[in-house]
């Protein structure tokens, strides 16, 4: 399976948003548009990518502040963890009441549970429920392509933070270990903050 992907830096916390295109069909999907709307329409016409959907990692603003506006535009859904709904309708647990331009609340389309199998734009994407850096964090995982969507679970040489509304040092340092880490060494892993990294890299921390 060949995808082309633009990572996008957006918002004051330079959110990565990925703009992922299976180059096969044209079609394709965003993770994570945490903000500047305008930016990601851009980038989105300039990979003559048709979007089929919108992926957060978790309700965080910084991760999904453009997701509206994508939607309307769009006219495609939104997907995100069952155990994230809360989040994204509470302000103080979304950080929109603390950070960017004002309280935000959102509704997804779809809620997805662990280890459940989507097919958007012609990819298989497995849902892994990864919580720790909030109670309904997850990651995307792209078995045909090597790749996994960690959001703010897994960084290159480090890991989400855990001092936000529910967040657990112990439960996202147990995502890691019994969920993430078990992947294949070579997958990428393209994360909601810094760097690219891969699984194998990680092991080496836990």
């Amino acid at each position: 399976m060949e995808l082309e992907i633009k990572n996008i830096l957006v918002g004051e916390l330079y959110t990565n948003c990925y703009i992922v295109k299976n180059k096969a069909t044209g079609e394709g999907f965003i993770v994570d548009p945490g903000d500047d709307d305008v930016k990601i329409f851009a980038h989105i016409a300039k990979m003559e990518m048709t979007p089929m959907a919108i992926l957060l990692t978790h309700g965080h603003i910084d991760h999904m502040g453009a997701a509206e506006a994508l939607k309307e535009r769009y006219q495609i859904p939104i997907y995100v963890s069952e155990k994230e709904e809360q989040v994204l309708l509470n302000p103080t647990y979304n950080l929109s009441a603390i950070l960017g331009s004002g309280p935000r609340n959102l509704c997804a389309d779809h809620y997805l549970k662990d280890g459940e199998k989507i097919q958007i734009a012609g990819v298989e994407l497995k849902f892994i429920l990864t919580p720790g850096h909030t109670q309904g964090s997850g990651c995307y995982y792209i078995k045909d392509a090597n790749l996994l969507f960690s959001g703010d679970t897994l960084f290159c040489a480090s890991r989400g933070r855990t001092d936000f509304p529910g967040g657990s040092e112990a439960q996202i340092v147990k995502s890691i270990r019994e969920k993430l880490l078990l992947l294949p060494e070579e997958t990428d892993v393209l994360a909601g903050h810094m760097e690219q990294t891969t699984i194998g890299d990680e092991k080496r921390f836990y």
